[in-house]
């Protein structure tokens, strides 16, 4: 691998336990959700399934017995140790850069699923996912994630508005493709001390006193609902991309 390459591992490799720990904590049920309506779409079961850059298998347990063949691939070593405990004996599990595997492979999945990829960025990228499958393309990813009390004060995350991108080059592509959103909202108790703790590096010590002020007041803490929202883009892979799928 290029050196580019090999520090994108070593990113992920050193981030794969806490990313976890964050995956465990989440109360949302966006897996087991996704699969109830994927099976009522009659897009699940299926033979083949490939999650591509699928981490520490969040989606694996849900979709693991929907699928007769289950490939996860991950540029991460140590991603995939984590994903393998989750594992069933249908799970293949491939360490590779997503280019490279794209690249060179030649079977075709009937559902090519991603979640939250970061590098799914650009129209090849897209198009690459369209030759792997024969059938369906399925892209998760979060389009809002706000709360009450801190994201007034943050900048928004460029991520939010990639399934923007991702309609575009569909449209460009004259590819039709659904969607579906998956809503969910929590609210937890944050202490005022915590709130100017958070921004203590990111203002100066005068501008966290006044947004902590404003934001509580006199109070000592206050309920914060924090807004979350999956986006599912779903559609049918056209013939033209690779000869297996749809006219």
């Amino acid at each position: 691998m290029t050196n580019e390459l090999n520090e994108w591992q070593a990113f992920w490799d050193e981030f794969a336990e806490e990313y976890e720990e964050i995956q465990q904590e989440s109360s949302f049920p966006i897996a087991d959700d996704l699969a109830e309506f994927l099976i009522q779409q009659n897009i699940l079961p299926c033979a083949t399934f490939l999650d591509l850059a699928g981490g520490t298998g969040r989606y694996l347990e849900a979709f693991q017995s929907l699928t007769a063949k289950y490939t996860l691939v991950d540029i991460s070593a140590e991603m995939l140790k984590i994903a393998a405990a989750k594992a069933a004996k249908n799970v293949t599990m491939v360490q590779q850069e997503q280019t490279i595997f794209l690249t060179n492979n030649n079977q075709p999945y009937d559902l090519v699923f991603s979640a939250m990829n970061p590098v799914l960025q650009t129209k090849d990228d897209l198009l690459a996912c369209c030759r792997a499958s024969r059938k369906w393309i399925l892209l998760l990813r979060v389009i809002k994630d706000e709360d009450q009390l801190f994201s007034p004060f943050e900048e928004k995350n460029p991520d939010l508005f990639l399934n923007q991108r991702y309609k575009h080059y569909l449209e460009e592509e004259q590819i039709v493709f659904q969607t579906k959103c998956f809503e969910y909202t929590k609210t937890e108790r944050v202490t005022k001390s915590f709130f100017h703790d958070y921004f203590a590096l990111d203002f100066p010590a005068e501008q966290v006193d006044a947004i902590t002020e404003k934001t509580f007041g006199s109070a000592h803490e206050k309920d914060n609902q924090q807004s979350l929202v999956f986006e599912l883009i779903y559609f049918q892979v056209p013939n033209v991309y690779n000869g297996n799928g749809i006219q």
